[in-house]
């Protein structure tokens, strides 16, 4: 009888070891497929690649110092957990979301010297801690925006970063041999002075069109009834909505894309749009 044990025990410690094992290679074939695809810092890979497999907890209160400078740019998603279309690696449990998305952007903006943070708060919490349902998903990112505001001062452009649920054709643009997830702006036309907003949009869609104009979905403008109206984009002047691809563009796609759109924002911040306003 206790030798019986003795084996099942073995067996037991014998399979956690294998187990454990494939854990460690799995994530390094992760790591190593997000490294040939993505111009993402060590940090960053680590942190996307753990924090998607559980292994590491995410940082609070994320406000980094670069050259002495606080970030400026605030990114994040009311609408937290829409996915980009699955691919071989969601076995792995890494989904492609666009809060996944956010950091590819934050590491795009990093290259062309443009400090940002993204919030990593979950806006599910916020509505369950206030008692609200998921169509007061923007009531719970506008109390993340000023929570952010009020511990960061230096922020001076918002950028919610949502998908779209249209079809493949509509969001996708393919040129140079790349394939693209187009980028739609969305104005919320029900406050006092969204004229202000519409300005920055027009000024990063003409430049994304510049590029190549099927990048660009264009602007859809939005009031009248069964729709928001607003989307927090009267809580700053430099507050945008923008739906990079859809449901089924895949998160290479919007890499191809964010990188760009990096570009032309640091354009616009380089230029001192926002002080022309």
């Amino acid at each position: 009888m206790k030798r019986f044990k003795s084996v099942s025990k073995k067996k037991k410690i014998q399979r956690k070891i294998i187990i454990f094992l494939l854990e460690i290679i799995i994530s390094l074939l992760i790591v190593i497929f997000i490294k040939n695809n993505f111009k993402l810092s060590e940090d960053k890979i680590k942190y996307l690649t753990y924090s998607y497999l559980g292994k590491m907890e995410r940082k609070k209160e994320e406000i980094k110092v670069f050259n002495e400078r606080a970030p400026n740019v605030y990114i994040y998603n009311t609408h937290q957990t829409e996915k980009y279309a699955y691919n071989k690696v969601n076995s792995y449990n890494l989904d492609y979301d666009v809060y996944f998305a956010s950091f590819i952007l934050k590491s795009y903006l990093t290259d062309f010297g443009i400090l940002s943070t993204v919030e990593d708060e979950k806006v599910s919490k916020v509505l369950s801690d206030k008692g609200l349902t998921y169509k007061d998903s923007y009531l719970a990112s506008r109390f993340l925006l000023e929570k952010a505001k009020e511990n960061n001062n230096d922020l001076k452009y918002f950028i919610d970063l949502h998908r779209d649920s249209a079809s493949y054709e509509m969001t996708t643009c393919n040129f140079d041999g790349k394939s693209y997830a187009k980028i739609l702006f969305v104005l919320g036309m029900e406050f006092e002075g969204y004229g202000e907003n519409e300005k920055m949009i027009n000024y990063l869609n003409e430049k994304l069109k510049s590029i190549n104009s099927c990048l660009s979905r264009g602007v859809s403008k939005k009031s009248g009834k069964g729709v928001n109206g607003i989307y927090n984009e009267d809580f700053d002047k430099n507050l945008i909505l923008i739906e990079v691809g859809g449901q089924y563009n895949n998160i290479k796609e919007v890499s191809n894309t964010l990188e760009i759109f990096a570009k032309i924002l640091s354009l616009y911040i380089n230029e001192g749009n926002n002080e022309k306003t």
